[in-house]
């Protein structure tokens, strides 16, 4: 079943919506820790299957497409994951925590959750609210429920576009640049960071325009 089949879409305010939850989805489970299908092509397809339906571009997939699977090996992928994101000296070379890229994590994590609550949500036993997938995994949310809800609420797009400005715009560049400085940068690793990072970029200038005009989430989508 797809993700646009899982609601009930009858207009492009749920398609767009759907298609973005859709996106934030898929990050979330591409940054969890690598599983063998990861290494597949699947991943790219998979992106490219919501191209479609954005209300813009979709980001370059570079590395993450069909291309880059090919050179692709699961072991590979384990590696890169833990030596850049769980193991290190102390401390992983580049953990995927806002608190560990930004100052005062303890007001970071304070602010999600409250953020979380609003919307009915709590962290499961042990999970970080400032992981990134977690915060993927929100959008995923809010997007979704969107979408469910006929895609045009004027309180989820402010939402959205509040939550990608405060956090992930502002700590995923810092992210990348951290990948990209280890001594072996990871190709898929850095190509995810670039992907997640411009297409939260892009989502946000979208989110921002629909605050001001909203009849553009109630407009046909471009061919």
């Amino acid at each position: 079943m797809s993700y646009l089949a899982r609601i009930a879409v009858q207009g492009p305010g749920e398609t767009a919506a759907a298609a973005r939850s859709h996106v934030y989805g898929l990050l979330a489970r591409a940054f969890d820790f690598p599983t063998p299908s990861l290494a597949s092509a699947s991943l790219g397809d998979d992106l490219a299957s919501a191209a479609a339906h954005l209300p813009f571009e979709l980001p370059a997939l570079g590395e993450l497409g069909a291309a880059g699977a090919r050179g692709r090996d699961y072991p590979a992928l384990e590696h890169d994951y833990l030596r850049l994101f769980e193991v290190g000296a102390g401390t992983p070379f580049c953990p995927l925590y806002e608190g560990s890229h930004r100052a005062g994590r303890m007001k970071i994590m304070e602010e999600l959750v409250r953020f979380y609550e609003h919307f009915g949500l709590q962290a499961g036993a042990g999970d970080r609210p400032d992981h990134l997938c977690t915060e993927l995994e929100f959008m995923h949310y809010l997007a979704f429920k969107q979408a469910a809800g006929g895609g045009t609420s004027a309180e989820l797009t402010l939402a959205q576009a509040d939550f990608l400005g405060r956090r992930l715009c502002r700590w995923l560049p810092r992210l990348r640049d951290r990948a990209a400085a280890a001594a072996e940068p990871s190709l898929f690793y850095g190509a995810l960071l670039d992907f997640a990072g411009e297409f939260c970029r892009r989502d946000l200038e979208w989110l921002k325009e629909c605050r001001e005009n909203p009849d553009l989430q109630i407009r046909p989508l471009p061919d």
